[in-house]
């Protein structure tokens, strides 16, 4: 399976249900919808697809709503205005656009001369000359054709703007499960988005801020915060302490900072997101050539490449899905790039030489001793059963060289841990006892396809307890996986594996040393030839006193009654008989220091 998760935005080329399905098969997990974009309406109908598309898949589709923020974008024009390097253009708050006057959604009056005013992703670069009220004079250094609807950066200049715009508003009570003309629905979580991205935060409260309009509504949204200001990177700390993940946003970060800084930017946010086990995404431009080309460059391969090295939590794809010409090839054209790094050695050595400290808290030290005992004993996948999602997220932080299944009676936390690194999360119901948690969560494991039946795996419960309400995972385990296939009540204890033969008539004759005998419903009769060749006994009719019975007390060896096994195991076929309980397994699970 592969670590690093796709996030993809959705648009006009994938807005339709069929392809948001051929997204999520290619490799998406994670669909986000930009709030800049569309109306409410469209806004409401893509999560709605959304939502159905992970209805009818196994693995888990999570939706994002990416707020607008305190966004400044230039007016909308039809036609591109030329702005011609070395003229004189003002700033004004309108909705015209020439090539002398440029219409702005807020007032950029804030600004003084020798401030750069930035267009288009900084394509267009001018400098304030100065100030005239609300308008605002600049000289253009770097001219352009200027679109419709263009994004606007002051580098360094605070413009005083609301954290939470009104529209902004507006699309958290969509975020929380309201639909435009309806209701507010907000306890449907079927209806709730599964995170809300917010734009341009500056600090720990412009987090804060989000969620406190999210409870005021009465929902319970993770907020992924974009690192998109300079101010932000000067306060990431607080701000991952704030939020649930993060997203390095290089659109708009390289525009506010110098282009040769966001690099490192990007490699720090991502260690130190890992080293507080936060989800991190590795957002803008990845593939951008792909928005038409059938192929990416050499140099975004490389970038998707790298900042999976660095351990980013998932990586994003915006215009490349949003408005492409063939969206479902760039997310497969993704996959491959992240899954040939992932099988290198070199990831590997990286994966080795960044596990983070854990904290001072039991769930963390136990996540940390669960990634290395993987390790150690060749366990093929770590099975973390939570309700909350916290330990699965805890074990992602060490980032194991297994894959993780995270089991969870939450359909909600099965969508959230679709961010997370490594993770593969299944629903279950998990049971009120530790056999059941274990039981479904190797069997989860085993449905995955990451183990199979005789693997080892190690499980990590963080179950509540009446006395364990704060720091919840409670066990760490090495279990064997395997695949029941047949139950029954125990006849003689004991532990065997063999090959399977049956018989009709009890004919033992040229049997191979150490068969395990499969009895029929429909037997009733005894054993002709060598018996002692036996090395246990399952009979399909229940029963403790039959003749089946007296043999396997006399030869003192396992067996099990009232356990048919069905078509599905053929003779020759090897499985495990396990007395003790009363099971029997596919293949041979006894452990690797035991075979």
């Amino acid at each position: 399976m592969r670590n690093a998760k796709i996030v993809c935005t959705l648009g006009p080329a994938s807005s339709d249900r069929s392809t948001v399905r051929n997204l999520a098969e290619a490799g998406m997990t994670v669909a986000r919808i930009n709030a800049s974009h569309g109306t409410r309406e469209d806004r409401a109908d893509l999560i709605d697809t959304v939502r159905r598309v992970d209805e009818a898949t196994s693995q888990p589709l999570a939706v994002m709503l990416d707020l607008q923020g305190p966004e400044i974008r230039t007016a909308p024009t039809d036609e591109p205005v030329h702005l011609e390097t070395g003229s004189t253009v003002r700033f004004v708050p309108g909705d015209e656009v020439t090539a002398d006057a440029v219409g702005i959604s807020v007032s950029l009056s804030n600004a003084d001369p020798g401030d750069r005013i930035l267009l288009d992703d900084g394509r267009i670069e001018t400098v304030v000359d100065h100030v005239e009220g609300e308008d605002v004079v600049v000289r253009v250094e770097n001219g352009g054709d200027l679109a419709s609807r263009k994004g606007v950066n002051v580098p360094g200049v605070e413009l005083g703007l609301d954290t939470v715009t009104e529209k902004d508003r507006e699309d958290l009570r969509l975020a929380a499960g309201e639909r435009p003309g309806q209701d507010a629905t907000v306890d449907d979580l079927e209806r709730t988005v599964d995170f809300v991205a917010a734009s341009f935060v500056r600090d720990a409260d412009d987090v804060l801020a989000v969620n406190k309009v999210l409870e005021d509504l009465g929902a319970d949204v993770p907020i992924v915060a974009k690192i998109e200001r300079r101010g932000a990177v000067e306060n990431l700390g607080e701000i991952i302490d704030a939020a649930y993940g993060v997203m390095v946003a290089r659109g708009d970060l390289g525009v506010e900072c110098p282009m040769e800084d966001v690099p490192m930017i990007q490699k720090r946010i991502i260690r130190n997101c890992q080293a507080e086990g936060v989800p991190v995404i590795t957002a803008t431009e990845m593939l951008d050539s792909m928005v038409h080309a059938p192929r990416p460059t050499r140099a975004e391969a490389s970038d998707v490449a790298n900042a999976v090295l660095d351990g980013t939590d998932a990586v994003m794809l915006s215009g490349e899905t949003a408005v492409g010409d063939h969206p479902v090839r760039v997310v497969e054209a993704m996959d491959r790039i992240v899954r040939e790094v992932e099988s290198s050695g070199e990831y590997d050595e990286t994966l080795e030489q960044r596990v983070p400290t854990a904290d001072d808290t039991r769930t963390d030290a136990l996540a940390r001793s669960a990634r290395y005992l993987a390790r150690d004993i060749g366990a093929s996948a770590i099975v973390a059963a939570s309700e909350s999602g916290y330990t699965a997220l805890k074990v992602a932080k060490f980032r194991p060289p297994v894959p993780v299944v995270a089991t969870t009676p939450n359909h909600r936390v099965r969508r959230e841990l679709a961010l997370s690194w490594g993770v593969n999360a299944q629903y279950s119901d998990l049971g009120d006892s530790v056999e059941t948690i274990i039981d479904d969560g190797v069997q989860a494991a085993l449905d995955a396809g990451v183990a199979e039946s005789g693997d080892t795996v190690v499980v990590l419960s963080g179950m509540m307890s009446e006395l364990d309400t704060q720091d919840a995972t409670n066990m760490l385990k090495v279990h064997v996986a395997a695949e029941t296939i047949a139950t029954g009540r125990s006849v003689v204890r004991g532990q065997t594996v063999g090959p399977v033969e049956r018989t009709a008539t009890g004919d033992l004759t040229g049997i191979p040393e150490g068969t395990i005998l499969v009895l029929d419903p429909d037997f009733d009769g005894e054993f002709t030839g060598d018996a002692t060749r036996l090395a246990g006994i399952v009979d399909a009719r229940p029963g403790m006193t039959g003749y089946p019975a007296m043999i396997a007390r006399e030869l003192e060896i396992p067996m099990i009654s009232g356990a048919p096994l069905g078509a599905r195991v053929g003779d020759g076929d090897v499985v495990t008989l396990n007395a003790e309980r009363g099971v029997v397994y596919d293949g041979d699970v006894r452990s690797r220091e035991r075979r």
